[in-house]
């Protein structure tokens, strides 16, 4: 037996047998209130008044939809439209409102270390977190959507610059896809797909204020509000946030290294280490949304600014800021006609302007440069006011999509559709105290808008066009078939499949057999980067692509006991990395460069004792290699979740749960030892119904106060700092 096949029998069995101890009622589990999805056909000698056939008939719909144990909660994210959980062709985790208030976590971001498969790391050159998702890491591998929109930025492809401190009290559910959904979504759907649903008018019905102060200076103000009129509903947001952020300290960076290799030759030390980090932040939501009968408008406004932690260069300094704006408007209509066909078209338009300006290094350093690109250091040059620069650019996207469902017949549902996007990155300034061309330091920070942009101005025009067919070929048996094109005029074309197999084996249990494609487009910052020195883009790249088997088993034992496993495997080809140029060794150049391969299992079980009382465990084992052999840097193999609820009186409720996770490998040429594993407990205590609609909820995280690092590049020898133990106290009010 191989150490492969050992580790997954081991696995097995764990998530066999952890239920079994909670093994607590048999009873079947009947449908209440629900749809079901087949009709049984009638006898021509019925005449449609006897009770008993009537009784009958009833209760074989119920046994059939009871056949998917899951179909009581219902996503639309696997399909385009509602299908139960357990029958959906991709392994799905939904996070409810519930959840998410009562473990008192304030951002999206942090909601996310629960899901298996996800670990959250934070990112030291410009302060934002970014997810590690079945062994990958970076947001623009997964697809992140606001009510079905888009969100991710097409300068980087990423999404949680702006998206990490998304607030949590419009959320209604989050809908999340673990594995590639670009047979549906396109691009950036890679590892992942996550759909936030925010609260309509009948969930708010009326106003919700809440207040709250934290851990450094954290302040957190919040109104939601939504409202029925007539034929009209209204519903949105408005929420501040602001905090100093944490002062962890940096013992050397960057800038200490440079000073001890200059210093023989009698510079003076400019490195800011010992030094706190810069992780400041301040952020303005703003949502409405609008629906009158079969048509919606909605619309969305952020603004955040922040420090960049550390900053790109490593080295701590004192005058960075960054600035993101986004705004977008979607508007669109759904239409069923004569119960089969759901037309669903939709136009859009997103804005994100982004102004980053960054002191690299610290007033008074000396940079030992290389001039000539031969690998030697051939002159020192100094800057008395450190290295700044400071870059501005515009990404428009406007869209349209023509999506619809036809039923062709029962039990068969076709979902097609076409979409066109067109991108435009403008309106690029930049400045700088240096000159790009030669690095000699300037008297003031001048304008080379015209000169040396740090990006090309660019257009992108998406076409794309999509099917997908969804047959019941029986009670038990579900096969999805479906395939996407992507055509894009600067790079090329995208092809993506997908199939999937749902078989309901027992009325309580379900298989899946998955397999899908996807793609990561290029962003422009990969293609269009240009004028700097020490990176550069490259319009000859092709998109990453990767193919996913997976195998899901649940089962649930009884009303109280759910579990599943899952197993999948990554197949990842042309990863887009940045290397050194032969013709200049200053310069960095981004690449198809590299594969990958990812092994995973992950288990999950939930035991739902009575209302609000339930203890959740999922675990993730992942194994992921190069094309060579060697583990993927920043990867644990191991991690987990634990955690229970327990809601022990009407006026209080208690969360406590706990992140585990292993050991995280280090580069190729790094040689520090491994990341220690760690864990990380979280308790919150709501206080409800004590006083009307009053709530006032205390969180403390990282209850234990434990002293843990993200990984961080050589030049920081003792990685990222992060925060110790911390709380958070909120107020809120329903009108």
């Amino acid at each position: 037996m191989t150490k492969w096949t050992k580790r997954c029998l081991f696995l097995s069995l764990y998530a066999g047998i952890l239920p079994i101890f909670f093994h607590l009622d048999s009873s079947t589990i009947l449908a209440q209130g629900t749809e079901t999805t087949h009709l049984t056909q009638t006898s021509s000698s019925n005449d449609g008044n006897d009770p008993s056939f009537e009784a009958s008939t009833i209760a074989e719909e119920v046994s059939t939809e009871a056949i998917w144990f899951g179909f009581g909660e219902e996503v639309s994210i696997a399909t385009r439209h509602e299908t139960p959980i357990t029958k959906a062709p991709s392994i799905v985790t939904v996070i409810t409102a519930e959840e998410i208030k009562n473990s008192g976590y304030r951002t999206f971001a942090e909601i996310l270390r629960t899901v298996p498969g996800f670990e959250i790391l934070k990112d030291g050159a410009f302060g934002t977190v970014y997810p590690v998702v079945r062994g990958l890491k970076g947001s623009e591998h997964i697809r992140v959507m606001l009510n079905g929109h888009l969100v991710n930025n097409p300068l980087s492809g990423a999404v949680f610059s702006i998206f990490d401190d998304f607030p949590v009290e419009n959320i209604k559910k989050i809908e999340i896809i673990r594995g590639p959904g670009s047979a549906l979504y396109g691009e950036n759907a890679f590892t992942a797909v996550i759909n936030i649903i925010t609260k309509d008018a009948r969930d708010i019905d009326g106003v919700r204020v809440s207040s709250g102060y934290g851990s450094f200076d954290t302040y957190d103000e919040n109104i939601v509000f939504g409202k029925k009129y007539g034929k009209v509903d209204i519903s949105g947001m408005a929420r501040y946030r602001q905090t100093s952020g944490f002062d962890g300290i940096v013992e050397s960076d960057n800038q200490t290294r440079i000073d001890n290799v200059l210093s023989p030759f009698g510079f003076p030390a400019a490195s800011q280490a010992p030094g706190g980090v810069d992780d400041w932040r301040q952020e303005y939501d703003l949502n409405l949304k609008t629906v009158y009968k079969d048509f919606y408008l909605e619309g969305w406004y952020i603004n955040k600014n922040q420090g960049p932690f550390i900053g790109p260069q490593s080295a701590l300094t004192d005058e960075s800021s960054i600035e993101s704006n986004y705004v977008f408007c979607d508007a669109g209509y759904k239409k069923t006609f004569e119960e089969r066909l759901t037309l669903k078209p939709r136009i859009y338009y997103d804005q994100f302007d982004i102004n980053t300006y960054i002191e690299s290094f610290p007033e008074g350093s000396t940079l030992p440069l290389d001039t000539n690109g031969d690998g030697s250091y051939d002159t020192f040059k100094t800057y008395p006011d450190g290295l700044i620069g400071n870059g501005k650019v515009t990404e428009k996207v406007a869209g349209i999509e023509v999506p619809f469902d036809y039923k062709l017949f029962d039990g068969n549902t076709i979902t097609m559709g076409m979409e066109y996007r067109l991108i435009n990155q403008t309106n690029i300034r930049y400045s700088s105290n240096f000159n790009p061309a030669t690095m000699d330091p300037l008297n003031s920070v001048r304008d080379f808008s015209d000169t040396y942009p740090f990006l090309k101005e660019a257009t992108r025009r998406i076409w794309s066009v999509y099917l997908q067919d969804t047959w019941d070929i029986t009670d038990t048996l579900n096969l999805t078939l479906g395939a996407r094109h992507d055509q894009y005029n600067d790079f090329g074309g995208a092809t993506s499949p997908r199939s999937g197999l749902t078989w309901a084996f027992k009325k309580n249990a379900s298989l899946k057999l998955l397999y899908g494609e996807a793609f990561r487009a290029p962003s422009f910052l990969e293609m269009f980067t240009t004028n700097q020195p020490a990176i550069q883009g490259n319009e000859d790249l092709d998109p990453e692509t990767i193919k996913t088997y997976e195998v899901g088993l649940s089962y649930q034992f009884n009303k109280y006991v759910t579990s599943s496993i899952n197993f999948f495997n990554n197949d990842i080809k042309d990863l887009i990395v940045r290397r050194t140029m032969e013709s200049n060794q200053n310069t960095l150049r981004y690449e198809n460069f590299g594969d990958a391969r990812i092994q995973g299992i992950e288990t999950e079980t939930r035991v739902d004792i009575t209302k609000g009382n339930y203890v959740f465990l999922n675990y993730t084992f992942q194994n992921p290699e190069d094309d060579d052999g060697n583990d993927l840097p920043f990867v644990t193999k191991h991690k987990g979740n634990i955690g229970v609820n327990v809601h022990h009186w009407k006026y209080m409720n208690t969360n406590l749960s706990t992140f585990v996770s292993g050991r995280r490998f280090r580069e190729e040429d790094d040689t520090r030892s491994d990341l220690p594993a760690y864990a990380l407990v979280n308790l919150s205590v709501i206080g409800e119904k004590f006083f009307k609609t009053m709530e006032i909820q205390g969180t403390v995280y990282n209850l234990l106060d434990k002293d843990y690092s993200d990984p961080g590049p050589v030049s920081i020898p003792e990685d990222l700092p992060r925060p110790g133990r911390t709380f958070f106290v909120g107020l809120s009010y329903q009108f």
